[in-house]
């Protein structure tokens, strides 16, 4: 069975429009792949992407909708 994971979209994330320029998915994902350098970078999935269990908390957060389900 394939199992659906989270995806950021760098085309639709624009984290100048999220307060503080922090990516407020960040704080929503259980098992904290989610990472951002600095304020104002776009944020990725650090390490392995097996790793998401695809709970898709992290989707309705994001203000751009740029976090999909791949």
């Amino acid at each position: 069975m394939v199992r659906t994971l989270a995806l950021i979209d760098p085309v639709r994330c624009h984290p100048e429009q999220c307060y503080d320029g922090i990516c407020p998915a960040i704080r929503e994902c259980p098992r904290r792949l989610l990472r951002q350098d600095a304020p104002f970078e776009i944020a990725y999935f650090s390490g392995d992407s097996s790793l998401c269990r695809g709970c898709f908390k992290c989707l309705p957060v994001c203000p751009q909708k740029a976090i999909i389900k791949g």
